[in-house]
């Protein structure tokens, strides 16, 4: 984040094989698949920088909202959505052309945003007023918003359950969305701090970094029941 770079990982050994320079304090990434980029926002200069994963050459900066911080990918439609926090905002990216083709009003202090592929939504948590928008991705009409726990920071897609699980900073917990009907059920009591969050696929598990703590709670999706 303070340094402007991007470090590159071998998977395979886990060595650092490449430091790349984009932006002023780089904060989200996210892998568009269709054309093996790296989207990068950086959250002081309101800028995206575009990385090809072949070369590890860096293109843009692409111009977006203010204080730019998550990024999901659209695969159906091959579109970047870039979460603003300071202006409370969306911006679109067509990953064909690198073009900004709209910009959408979200809730207050959006963070964190993930991608509902079965539904071709975008989720996207309004930290400030503890809130979820839904924008649907073929329209990008909005809808929401959901309410879920106090300052709601990162957000990921269960792709077995059909379910978005989100961290509540503030309070310790984990909301989830049924995002067949947009239910909120929950909260699940977590660390404190609750911040990241990702999904492990091969065992039906959230894992959840708590920040303040220095834990991180283990979900199991199938249950809700929170194992470690």
């Amino acid at each position: 984040n303070t340094d402007g770079t991007v470090s590159v990982i071998d998977t395979t050994t886990n060595a650092v094989t490449g430091t790349i320079t984009v932006g002023t304090n780089p904060y989200g990434i996210a892998f568009d698949s269709t054309n093996n980029r790296m989207y990068v926002a950086n959250s002081a200069d309101d800028t995206v920088s575009v990385i090809d994963t072949t070369t590890n050459a860096v293109t843009g900066p692409l111009a977006v909202g203010a204080g730019p911080w998550g990024i999901a990918f659209d695969s159906a439609n091959n579109r970047m959505y870039v979460v603003n926090f300071t202006d409370d905002t969306v911006s679109v990216i067509d990953t064909a052309t690198n073009a900004v083709t709209g910009t959408i009003t979200v809730g207050n202090g959006p963070e964190g945003i993930a991608f509902d592929s079965a539904n071709n939504r975008m989720y996207v948590t309004n930290f400030t007023d503890g809130t979820v928008s839904v924008i649907d991705t073929t329209t990008n009409a909005v809808t929401g918003p959901l309410t879920v726990g106090t300052g709601p920071a990162d957000i990921a897609f269960d792709s077995a359950n059909n379910r978005m699980y989100v961290t509540n900073y503030i309070d310790g917990t984990v909301s989830v969305i049924d995002t067949a009907t947009n239910a909120v059920t929950g909260p699940l009591t977590v660390g404190a701090g609750a911040y990241g969050i990702a999904f492990d696929s091969a065992n039906n598990r959230m894992y959840v970094a708590n920040n303040t703590d220095g834990t991180v709670s283990v979900i199991d999706t199938t249950t809700n029941a929170v194992t470690g």
